[in-house]
């Protein structure tokens, strides 16, 4: 055997020594790169969770109060967790939401356009009350958990499109906190023909006594009314007309009276709110509407309103709605007693701010032709 000298001989000392020394390394590399992936997960995870969370009130991780504000501001307090970017979404949809097919002819397909040359089943299709009303006042905003209410299942005529009557509960809880006497929320309906559905359903929907329900009619139904076992109605036996503007001190006993002087009677003056106003009067609404959003009128939330026919004073009726800050969430055909030339709208009341991107795009429309003209 070969002996070898210690030049010649492995330093086994020293490369047992370092084997350690790289192990460690490896692992402090390796532990690193799992923190940087641990931590790029958490970012993708709350990112995710940012985008597809739907819920609305604010998360302490996700979001402030002030991401809630914009829609607080401009529905009156009614949407209170509603993120400002999906308000800004409804806004700009009702921006270029246009209310006519044709915009520059609105009264297209209205009766007053029947040909005489045209046959009659031509002109109920082109001429006609369903024609007119097939093609234009769209809804233009959207209620995210809207209702059908009214009866047991909220099927069949005569139940309403409600905007989150949760809110109205909520609102109604705040108010009486506020104020022991405040009624919590004030319910109108005029016209019920003795069908009192929509307001036990109402009732069904927000809580017994949630609600103050003030019912108007022609026919006496109070006993009927009474048979709901509704814990806060009031049967008033008159119909609504047009307000005289002369009128100041209403007395009882009259068979009508206008919505200023039913306000008064009923001792309103000083509500701020009248959480809905249903109405169907049997074409009383074209007389009536523009005294809804008179001054000295307690603020309509919401207006549940069935339309008779289409009168060409419908384009009046919707621009007054529209300049008094009401949306359209909800449009339904009378289809089961009538032929669709009456309509239930529904409308939810917004501050007027909420449609300056409207009125913005309205302008660049009328200026875009203004210079048309010119050239």
């Amino acid at each position: 055997m070969v002996a070898l000298s210690s030049k010649t001989r492995p330093n086994r000392s020293r490369a047992g020594s370092s084997f350690p020394k790289l192990k460690a390394i490896i692992l402090v590399v390796l532990l690193l790169v799992a923190v940087l992936f641990l931590d790029v997960g958490i970012k993708l995870e709350n990112a995710l969770v940012a985008i597809t969370d739907t819920t609305e009130k604010p998360s302490v991780l996700h979001a402030s109060a002030d991401n809630y504000s914009l829609a607080k501001s401009q529905s009156f307090g009614f949407f209170d967790g509603v993120r400002n970017n999906e308000w800004e979404r409804l806004q700009s949809i009702v921006a270029v939401h246009e209310d006519h097919k044709y915009p520059e002819q609105p009264l297209t397909h209205n009766p007053i356009w029947d040909n005489p040359l045209w046959n009659k089943r031509v002109n109920e299709y082109f001429n006609s009350n369903p024609a007119w009303w097939q093609t234009n006042y769209e809804p233009n905003f959207s209620c995210r958990f809207e209702r059908r209410i009214g009866g047991v299942t909220g099927n069949g005529d005569g139940p309403k499109w409600i905007c989150d009557p949760h809110r109205i509960a909520e609102l109604a809880k705040e108010r009486k906190a506020k104020d022991p006497n405040h009624p919590g929320c004030v319910i109108y309906s005029v016209g019920s023909n003795g069908d009192f559905g929509f307001e036990w359903g109402m009732e069904q929907e927000v809580g017994p006594g949630v609600c103050e329900f003030h019912i108007f009619d022609m026919g006496n139904y109070t006993e009927k009314m009474n048979e709901q076992n509704l814990k806060k109605a009031h049967f008033h036996q008159w119909g609504l007309a047009q307000q005289d503007p002369k009128s100041e001190d209403p007395k009882p006993g009259d068979k009508f009276y206008g919505l200023r002087d039913t306000i008064k009677l009923l001792g309103h003056e000083n509500l701020e709110t009248i959480d809905i106003f249903k109405i169907d009067c049997e074409k009383c609404e074209w007389g009536t509407y523009q005294d809804w959003v008179a001054p000295g009128i307690p603020s309509l939330q919401q207006i549940q309103v069935e339309l008779h026919n289409a009168p060409t004073q419908a384009i009046a009726f919707f621009d007054t709605m529209e300049e008094a800050g009401y949306v359209r969430f909800h449009k339904e055909p009378n289809i089961q007693f009538n032929d669709g030339s009456c309509i239930e709208y529904a409308f939810l009341k917004l501050e007027k701010e909420f449609f300056s991107l409207r009125n913005e795009k309205k302008q660049e429309k009328k200026d875009a032709i203004t210079a048309d003209k010119k050239g």
